[in-house]
């Protein structure tokens, strides 16, 4: 997919129209604006311009500023975008609950299970009510299974309420995806090719490949995803062609 063909289907990303925000924040705030003020706080901790940003990823500078001012939500192909080019995993942008700077490691450490409310909190178990959360443009939700964001891999429930899609293009990130839907229906593009998953399906592919995900039934989708940020290890690698081979 070239860059103007990426920008233009991104430029239709507007507020509205997502599945409606959960959790029990201390302080509600309107989920658009939650993504655009880490989606800054990360840019400016790594001295980025929203010009330079929005040429890296390939859109207008006016997007970003919408995003940051929370008068527009990204897709999902524009926040792995966003999460390469900041060198962040995608679930930084989540609310309720910090992620750890790039230079530090994310993986959670014996005395570092999360505080609320002044008490510590489940030091490797997340409650339902507790997942830090993000609602893309589209219909789409993701929420984060893991008590921190991890450095090397996203572990996430996705929910995609009906006629929900990750973007209107294939797009594609670094990484190895890999999805079971627990209900509903989910149909994944990966190329020419076309997957049509129901509850108890699964598939695995890798990321750089051009995709796409789309709730074609009228039930909300309810999948599990686990992405492996830098692929597969060498040796899963080479094991993988050979059988396709």
């Amino acid at each position: 997919m070239t860059p103007s063909a990426d920008e233009a289907a991104r430029a239709g990303e507007s507020v509205g129209g997502d599945p409606a925000a959960g959790g029990d924040d201390a302080a509600p705030r309107d989920p658009a604006r939650a993504i655009g003020d880490r989606l800054a706080e990360h840019r400016t901790r790594r001295g980025v311009k929203v010009s330079q940003l929005a040429r890296q990823i390939g859109v207008s500078p006016s997007l970003i500023s919408q995003i940051e001012r929370g008068q527009s939500r990204p897709s999902v192909s524009t926040l792995f975008a966003l999460a390469e080019a900041l060198d962040v995993p995608v679930d930084a942008f989540f609310r309720n609950g910090e992620a750890f700077p790039a230079s530090a490691p994310r993986a959670l450490l014996p005395d570092d299970a999360p505080v609320r409310d002044g008490q510590r909190q489940d030091r490797y178990a997340v409650r339902r009510g507790d997942r830090a959360a993000i609602d893309i443009q589209g219909g789409v939700r993701w929420e984060r299974l893991t008590p921190t964001a991890l450095d090397a891999v996203e572990f996430m429930e996705l929910i995609y309420a009906s006629g929900a899609e990750s973007n209107a293009a294939l797009y594609r990130h670094p990484g190895y995806e890999m999805v079971l839907v627990l209900s509903g229906r989910l149909t994944i593009f990966v190329g020419f090719e076309r997957y049509d998953l129901e509850a108890g399906d699964s598939m695995a592919f890798p990321s750089v490949l051009p995709h796409r995900y789309l709730n074609p039934g009228e039930e909300t989708a309810h999948a599990v995803t686990t992405i492996l940020r830098d692929g597969l290890p060498q040796t899963a690698a080479d094991e993988s062609r050979s059988r396709r081979a």
